[in-house]
């Protein structure tokens, strides 16, 4: 309810002008939120209630509005509810019934019509946050569990802005003696360390922009498989030709994804033009660059990445996945 409270009051103050204040609940003991809209001869008041307090939470409203203002006011109330609302009868105020089980208005008197608008934008903005992440869960999910990990990082190493390099051995980074001694899990779990609050930033912005797309194109499983088979190549060329190295990070699997993109625009080139194609090209050859000349990055670890995601996009790619917008 605080949420939906917040979204609405902040819409009718931006769109109705409505002004806000607060007055102290006996029954919630806290203060209210009432928005208000000063029409010369009126005054007009809103509050957001569950379906359980709306009798209370009217009263004190009214107190605190008949004690307060110098003129006549209409009162309106939001009121949410998770159930079957029952109290339909006769009331002295205006009333819009809105739904959270079903996301949608039940009821709206004549007198909180306007308030429509607000709770239809509301809706559609929740909608969309639902949407989103249904569509691209993959990615969230991926960047929620490398963020969860660092988290995990920051409470063992003590450190929120480097971690240190006793705690990346600990959870899993690329060690090639200990790799040598059994523990093949670090070509994988590397993947989802990082080794401070930039390293990982930047990864996981470039994953939620490159992500999305990969997933939008080539579906939740082959996604998976891509960014998967990425990470591990993206070790396995860093265990071979930079055996010396601690390394962690999810930059191989991110480069694999670029991979997974010059795919798609080779396939679909006729489509989409050769502008995409130039900008994926641009983006690899600059964090070849950015490689190259900044110290302690695994440029192994990416052509790798590159290397195995492309092979794998190559032969998972299907044209079906793709839609024209």
């Amino acid at each position: 309810m605080e949420k939906f409270e917040k979204v609405f009051f902040n819409s009718i103050t931006k769109e109705l002008k409505f002004f806000m204040r607060d007055y102290y609940s006996n029954y919630h003991n806290k203060n209210k939120w009432i928005g208000l809209l000063d029409l010369d001869e009126v005054m007009v008041g809103v509050i957001v209630v569950k379906d359980s307090d709306e009798e209370v939470d009217f009263n004190e409203a009214r107190e605190y509005l008949a004690k307060s203002l110098n003129k006549p006011f209409i009162l309106n109330l939001i009121i949410l509810t998770s159930g079957e609302y029952i109290n339909y009868g006769e009331s002295n105020y205006n009333k819009l019934i809105f739904s959270l089980k079903e996301r949608k208005i039940i009821y709206c008197s004549n007198g909180s019509k306007a308030f429509i608008p607000i709770i239809d934008y509301i809706v559609n903005i929740d909608s969309k946050r639902r949407i989103s992440f249904k569509e691209y869960k993959v990615t969230y999910t991926i960047i929620i569990l490398n963020i969860l990990l660092y988290l995990i990082e920051v409470i063992k190493s003590r450190n929120l802005i480097d971690i240190d390099i006793y705690t990346l051995i600990q959870m899993g980074a690329k060690v090639n003696v200990l790799i040598n001694s059994g523990e093949i899990y670090r070509l994988l779990t590397s993947a989802f360390l990082h080794g401070g609050i930039i390293h990982i930033f930047f990864n996981m912005s470039a994953l939620n922009i490159i992500g999305r797309e990969v997933e939008a194109v080539y579906g939740s499983k082959r996604y998976i498989a891509i960014y998967v088979i990425s990470a591990l190549g993206g070790s396995v060329v860093s265990y071979l030709f930079k055996p010396n190295s601690i390394s962690v990070g999810a930059s191989g699997a991110i480069f694999g994804l670029l991979g997974a993109m010059l795919i798609f625009g080779l396939k679909e080139r006729d489509k989409i033009g050769k502008q995409y194609m130039k900008n994926i090209l641009e983006t690899i050859g600059l964090n070849v660059i950015i490689g190259i000349t900044i110290p302690n990055i695994d440029n192994f670890a990416h052509l790798g990445g590159l290397i195995l995601g492309t092979i794998t996009s190559f032969i998972l790619f299907k044209k079906k996945n793709f839609k024209i917008n």
